[in-house]
């Protein structure tokens, strides 16, 4: 349905055109132009029809043309500019349609000056012949006599005849190529070229005649035009009979003309065609050799004597020998290639290149079909493998010489090779065999030999030392078939821990085995045979469940790992490998019936076995009397060495504590005190019970270290400290505090003494501050007992620093701490004003009154 409607919206739209158009009122008169003069744009046509309407019609207020230009630009005929027009008649605005006739007649382009913006572009040899509105370029002919200004055809009919009846011989078309012409093998442009396309009428290119135009054919040759214009060259110049040449005129680089004949007379030469036939035209000469037959004798040419008759002879250089002929006069001259010296140096692994010689004769290429060369001995097909030497001769017989032959000889060395060194991604493919094949993998050493090179095996391995399974075609040295390196060091096994492990156990005596009568402790005989018949499965489950490890347990390594017990190692060429891991237990050996033995083994990667090494276990079986003194033994050892580390720690603290008074003796300038050793602590004199002996002796010792700074609060610190964090920590966290605390309170009493204000300075004569300056201050013991500060400052020598402010230590806003001493007066002119800057290092010296003086 959309689309009916919309065909009748076309036609309905069609038809109001044809309408409009006929409804369109002529104007009387039409507007004749030629194709130059006719307008070409709207902004030409506009003024043109505006004035025509307003010359015909009146009343005209507007006027509006509905025309878009493309039928008036330069074709020639009749055309029509519609035009809509109101005008103001009898007091009111009429609008009707108008046409106005335009007529554009025919300029010939091909009469046109040049340099006319319309005129043809016709190439120079080609004509122009004008057509009705437009132009065609055509190829001239013999036959037509067309001027070069070109025609005038009325009718394009005319034209097209005038092209057909041509015989388009090759030099009337264009040329064949389209590297050359537009409108390739054509006579014209005639339906190749657009009406408007000037660009393909210019690139219509026609061949021209060369005999018709200037030449350089001399004047006695004729001119001969090619059968197409194509030819290179495209004419020729013909010689009459008699004279002979290319016709064409000498220039400056050609030869002399001088064109030669054969002994016949008549054939030219082959260097009178190469030259071919020289330039002009001359009179030939004739030449006795050229075509002669070849002579028959070796060395033999033409010759032509005094009157100029052809016959063969020994060529220059020979000489005629009765019985071998023609025979060169002197014997050639041998020279070596590749080799002034005559001896040439290889080595293993190279290849030998034959460069043969150099013949220096006139006849070199002669005397080379007949040189022969001798070799002292084979050579291999690829590198040489083998040290030693060989020749080579080159030999040139001449039977006419005395001796009858010219002969050099070639010395060859072939040195030996470091086959150990070489590249052998480079030899792999070059020669092989030189690579050495010794088993790197096994630790085996390649050693270079003269000739030749052998492989070591490393210590502790046997064999030649060359790869396994190898075949060689010759045998280095040491060479047995390729055994490799076999590891032949046997690993050694040691047991750590106690041998015999012996298990100490109660022996089964009933009721009565508490009893000391020893006559009852034989009454169960069948209770002590069933416990030791258990013996055996125990010490296997515990053999076995601790893979073991409890055969190696101390009092002091209650929980050993099975690696513990033994240590196995291995002496290899790599070192020494570690093979506890792979240590086999064996099953426990019951040898009597308290006693039993475990085997340890141990295979290395080889396969070498380590000597079998045996754990002895044995069963102790003790009365209960005895069993819990034992026990009881054990406690008290356990138990002493407890008090032994105890006691240790507590020396430590002492020895801790002395060192920290002696520093403070020293920094308060007082003659140091030693704490007194305290007694040791003895629980044997009865005079204390022994269960109270531990607690005893630890209330005695640390009665004695704090009796002696029981007025220092500090120390009363450390010592609370020490029971809750560890006692090597201690010192430095009490002076770190101590530090801290310090620098805080120096950098309050810099930024009060030390601050720019108008109010005048006062200083603080305290000896408390003089203290707090004091124990701020970092202090530390050079290696020879000195005390320094925190700068290297030592007070028994008067130090001078540069006068320069020193970097901030704390914070961008204070200098260094001071040190110990007075502190000396900075006035302003000295550039410590700002409280940024650093104050001077102080000076210390005994002081005589309280306070600080200046």
């Amino acid at each position: 349905m959309l689309l009916f409607w919309l065909s009748l919206l076309a036609i309905y739209t069609a038809s109001a055109d044809d309408v409009a158009s006929q409804n369109c009122e002529q104007l009387p008169s039409t507007l004749t132009y030629t194709q130059e003069e006719a307008p070409r744009d709207l902004s030409g046509l506009l003024p043109v029809v505006v004035q025509r309407i307003n010359q015909v019609l009146d009343g005209v207020v507007d006027v509006e043309v509905e025309w878009t230009g493309a039928d008036l630009h330069g074709k020639v005929g009749e055309h029509m500019v519609q035009t809509k027009v109101t005008r103001h008649l009898k007091e009111s605005l009429v609008t009707q349609c108008f046409q106005v006739p335009f007529r554009i007649l025919d300029t010939n382009e091909c009469l046109l000056p040049e340099g006319h913006w319309m005129h043809h572009h016709c190439h120079a040899s080609a004509i122009c012949i004008n057509t009705i509105g437009s132009y065609e370029c055509v190829c001239p002919s013999a036959e037509e006599s067309w001027s070069e200004e070109g025609i005038t055809v009325e009718e394009p009919d005319v034209f097209v005849k005038l092209i057909a009846s041509r015989t388009n011989h090759p030099w009337e078309l264009s040329f064949a190529t389209s590297r050359l012409t537009s409108c390739p093998s054509l006579p014209s442009t005639h339906k190749c070229c657009p009406e408007n396309d000037h660009a393909c009428r210019a690139a219509f290119r026609c061949p021209q005649d060369p005999c018709q135009k200037k030449n350089d054919c001399v004047q006695a040759a004729t001119c001969e035009t090619a059968a197409s214009p194509l030819q290179q060259p495209n004419y020729t110049c013909r010689c009459p009979a008699g004279l002979m040449g290319n016709g064409h005129q000498c220039k400056d680089h050609d030869e002399p003309p001088i064109p030669k004949v054969m002994y016949d007379g008549v054939t030219p030469t082959e260097e009178t065609v190469r030259n071919n036939y020289y330039c002009d035209c001359t009179k030939p000469v004739i030449d006795a050799c050229s075509g002669y037959p070849p002579c028959a004798g070796k060395h033999e040419v033409c010759l032509v004597n005094s009157d100029n008759a052809p016959y063969c002879g020994c060529k220059p250089g020979y000489v005629w020998h009765e019985m071998y002929g023609c025979v060169d006069k002197s014997p050639p001259v041998l020279r070596l290639k590749h080799d002034e010296t005559g001896t040439m140096k290889l080595k293993q692994g190279d290849v030998y290149h034959e460069y043969a010689v150099e013949i220096q004769d006139e006849n070199a290429e002669e005397y080379m079909r007949s040189l022969k060369i001798a070799y002292s001995r084979p050579i291999p097909h690829g590198c040489f493998t083998q040290m030693g030497s060989f020749h080579v001769n080159y030999t040139i017989a001449t039977p006419w010489t005395t001796p009858p032959f010219v002969q050099v000889t070639r010395h060859v060395v072939i040195d030996d090779i470091d086959e150990c060194s070489l590249d052998q991604a480079k030899y792999e493919t070059t020669c092989p065999s030189l690579i050495p094949r010794c088993d790197v993998a096994a630790g085996a050493k390649c050693v270079n030999t003269v000739g030749s090179y052998t492989c070591q095996c490393p210590p502790h391995t046997e064999g030649d030392g060359f790869l396994k399974g190898l075949s060689l075609d010759s045998s280095p040295l040491g060479f047995q078939g390729g055994t490799g390196c076999k590891d032949t060091s046997q690993p050694v096994i040691q047991l750590q821990g106690p041998n015999p492990r012996v298990f100490s156990v109660c022996a089964c005596q009933g009721v009565t085995g508490i009893m000391q009568d020893k006559a009852n402790k034989t009454k169960y005989p069948d209770l002590r045979q069933s416990q030791q018949g258990h013996y055996h499965e125990d010490i296997k489950k515990l053999v076995r469940k601790t893979a073991g490890a409890e055969l190696c347990a101390t009092p002091t390594n209650k929980n050993p790992k099975a690696t513990d017990c033994v240590q196995a190692y291995d002496d290899t060429y790599k070192g020494r490998v570690n093979l506890s891991d792979k240590v086999r237990i064996g099953e426990p050996v019951q040898k009597s019936a308290l006693h039993w033995v475990v085997s340890y083994d141990v295979t290395d990667e080889a396969g070498n076995a380590a000597t079998t090494v045996w754990r002895d276990i044995m069963v102790e079986e003790v009365d209960l009397a005895s069993f819990q003194r034992d026990t009881d033994v054990e406690a008290l050892v356990q138990k002493a060495l407890l008090e032994k580390e105890k006691e240790h720690q507590l020396e430590m603290r002492r020895k801790v504590a002395k060192a920290i008074e002696e520093d403070r003796q020293k920094r308060v300038g007082k003659a140091s005190t030693s704490c007194p050793d305290c007694p040791r602590c003895d629980c044997t004199s009865g005079s204390v019970h022994s269960s109270n002996c531990e607690s005893y002796c630890t209330n005695k010792m640390q009665a004695c270290t704090l009796s002696h700074y029981q007025d220092s609060a500090l120390m009363k610190v450390m010592m609370w400290l020490e029971e809750y964090v560890p006692w090597q920590i201690v010192p430095l966290l009490v002076t770190s505090v101590v530090v801290i605390f310090g620098a805080t309170l120096l950098r309050w009493m810099i930024t009060v003494l030390l601050r720019p204000s108008t109010r005048p300075r006062t200083y603080i004569a305290s000896d408390e501050l003089e203290r707090q300056l004091q124990s701020a201050a970092t202090i530390l013991t050079s290696s020879n007992g000195n005390t320094v500060n925190g700068n290297g400052y030592h007070p028994s020598v008067q130090q001078h620093q540069p006068s320069q402010p020193q970097a901030p230590f704390f914070s961008p806003g204070f200098g260094s701490p001071p040190t110990e001493g007075r502190v000396a007066d900075v006035p302003r002119s000295s550039g410590y004003d700002d409280i940024y800057a650093s104050p001077p290092l102080i000076t210390p010296r005994k002081r005589q009154t309280p306070g600080f003086s200046r």
